[in-house]
């Protein structure tokens, strides 16, 4: 319960201090996974009795945890970009402590077959935890709130020891007392309040008659953008005689600009209920079912840093949105992309953008003002961008820096030629070359250590083929897990608040599994599913969530129903295989094979994986001379 907990608050925290990044998924559970398996291996290794002083110890790591990483904040200025290398630096030394800990108590309690079906076991607790989670963010608790009360067990069990139990106790009320100091740490600028949404942690800015509100530390939305609001609004409208009907997906000022229209009606949609304006429908863009079609759908995203973001940019999406608009009804979005010059990594963005509208829209027109307003019609576009009311800003100084020559070159054939979907978000594969752009020496030299300190992991396993299978499956799932977290965010966005739904199903299914005593075949079976599924979540745009939920339950029965298969090698053994195989997958998965290949590409890769291990038991799983040319 305890280690599921802190592992869900730990990767929201996380997803808060590193500006919502998702490529930082898969280094934090492959850190996890590592720090546990080795705890596992010590704790199978150490006497018993050293586990009741590792359950003292427990909860004193858990908030250490917590509170470290708020305060790893401090030693950043506000809004700055978080390399790799720190990143890594922040999460070994604020999770691996209690990870760790939590592996050795495993280890330690599983050692001497002591426990019947302790895999089960620690998947059940883990679900409890997820569970906890899961209501909790439902009813808007504070993360520290969350993490006590899954501490709650610990405190329990430590009760027939008084020492134990206040040492449980004072590090809980520890964490009370500091939650709002250490609120500070995170955020060192002065904030009206802080608020848990669907998609991140909310903080809202007030300075004099402006609001402002960031989403995981970066800008979501203020007042203080009317220049931009005005060429957002009213650069699509010139487009339109008379508009009648308008929709807003992110209200970030466009309505106050919509009502110097007579007679036009707006609706709008804004995904976070807590900061929602009066008359807003809040709902995930992609649920909302319109009753009308509209003249014109303005979408005020922002850039495509992350994959919650880049799914408002995908194939898909754009399908969806001309869905909704009237002939010749116009879609539009503003990006604040450099002016003057564009970086590397930004062109790429532009192009690819370019040329998802033009699959999607039979006519696109580009307008280089303050940042680049995309316009996209099935119907022709005139080269006219005059407003038809009042807008200062627009009218006297934007427009009258935009020659012919400026809207020439930002409406070339793009010279980079992709298709942005959600299986593979660009925003990925932007954010992978921001970093290698700004961050070059030290993305390779930690990318270098931590595939080395994996493979050193394995060296620690025996090398028999029970070992080998359980450590691939582990990869595969590692990958598997990763990969639909990234598909689920980029189509529904709502990782943030769900990351414990999707653990709770994995441990759930992992549990199940645990009562199956044989499975034959079961690198061929987690092979197939792992393709079956993702296969089906890519080719099924805009797939039910719940769908996603019970392809993560099922690759866990499978899991859960192999590691009892192989009941002849001890547990822990087990479990470290499996951990160091997912540490692994977890970790390239984010950081390297999505943002490149893609998930349905990856997915059919391990299928191919599991089916060359399958076919090697087989064949020479029980020929000796084969077994010591694998373990050599």
């Amino acid at each position: 319960m305890a280690a599921a907990g802190a592992q869900c608050v730990y990767l929201r925290e996380y997803l808060a201090i590193f500006s919502g990044n998702e490529l930082v998924i898969g280094m934090v559970l492959s850190l996890w996974l590592v720090a546990t398996g080795l705890g596992s291996l010590a704790g199978l290794r150490v006497p018993g009795r050293f586990s009741s002083l590792a359950l003292s110890a427990l909860g004193i790591l858990a908030v250490a945890g917590l509170l470290a990483i708020r305060a790893s904040r401090l030693f950043f200025p506000p809004g700055a970009l978080i390399g790799p290398l720190a990143i890594i630096g922040i999460c070994a030394a604020t999770e691996t402590p209690f990870a760790f800990m939590n592996g050795f108590i495993f280890g330690s309690l599983s050692g001497g077959n002591r426990l019947r079906n302790p895999y089960g076991l620690e998947s059940l607790g883990a679900l409890i935890g997820c569970c906890i989670v899961y209501i909790g963010v439902l009813a808007y608790l504070p993360n520290a709130v969350i993490l006590c009360l899954c501490l709650i067990a610990l405190a329990l069990i430590s009760s027939p020891t008084p020492l134990k139990l206040l040492v449980n106790l004072a590090a809980m009320s520890v964490l009370f007392v500091a939650n709002d100091p250490s609120m500070h740490w995170k955020y060192p600028f002065p904030f009206s309040s802080v608020i848990y949404g669907r998609e991140g942690e909310i903080v809202s800015l007030h300075q004099g008659s402006d609001t402002s509100y960031l989403l995981d530390g970066t800008l979501y939305k203020s007042t203080a953008e009317t220049p931009l609001i005005e060429q957002a609004v009213h650069i699509p409208l010139a487009q339109i005689a008379s508009p009648r009907t308008a929709l807003i997906v992110f209200d970030k000022g466009q309505q106050t600009q919509l009502k110097k229209y007579p007679g036009l009606s707006v609706d709008c949609i804004e995904p976070e209920p807590m900061i929602a304006a009066p008359g807003s429908m809040s709902m995930a863009p992609e649920t909302f079912k319109s009753r009308t079609r509209y003249d014109v759908i303005l979408v005020a995203a922002g850039l495509p840093h992350t994959a919650a973001t880049n799914r408002f940019y995908t194939i898909s999406f754009f399908k969806r949105m001309k869905s909704m608009l009237r002939e010749g009804g116009v879609f539009s979005f503003t990006l604040p992309l450099s002016e003057n010059y564009l970086s590397f990594s930004e062109k790429r963005l532009y192009a690819t953008l370019q040329t998802t509208l033009a699959e999607v829209f039979d006519h696109v027109v580009i307008f280089p003002g303050m940042g680049y307003t995309f316009l996209a019609s099935a119907g022709p576009l005139k080269p006219v961008f005059t407003p038809r009311v009042s807008a200062p800003y627009l009218q006297n100084v934007i427009i009258p820096s935009v020659n012919a020559e400026r809207i020439a070159s930002a409406n070339q054939n793009p010279d980079y030629l992709q298709i942005n979907t959600a299986q593979r978000p660009f925003a990925l594969l932007l954010e992978l070359s921001r970093w290698l752009e700004q961050f070059r020496l030290s993305a390779w030299l930690i990318a270098a250590i931590i595939v080395s300190t994996l493979l050193a992991s394995l060296l620690l396993l025996p090398k028999t083929m029970t070992a080998v299978s359980m450590a691939s499956s582990g990869f595969v799932i590692g990958v598997y897990s990763v990969a639909l977290l990234l598909l689920y965010q980029s189509t529904y966005g709502l990782l943030y608040s769900r990351v414990s739904l999707f653990l709770m199903s994995l441990t759930c299914g992992v549990a199940l599994g645990t009562f199956v005593n044989t499975l034959k075949s079961p690198d061929l079976l987690i092979g197939a599913y792992c393709l079956a599924t993702l296969g089906l979540l890519c080719i099924v745009p805009a797939a039910p969530a719940f769908l996603y939920i019970v392809c993560h339950a099922g690759m866990g029965f499978l899991l859960g129903a192999q590691f009892t298969s192989f009941n002849k090698t001890h547990g822990a053994t087990l479990f470290a295989a499996d951990l160091f195989g997912g540490a692994i997958g977890m970790f390239l998965c984010s950081t390297l094979l999505i943002p490149l290949f893609g998930v349905f590409n990856v997915a059919a890769a391990l299928c191919v994986l599991k089916m060359c291990i399958w076919l090697f038991d087989k064949r020479y799983g029980h020929h000796e001379a084969a077994l010591r040319i694998f373990k050599s």
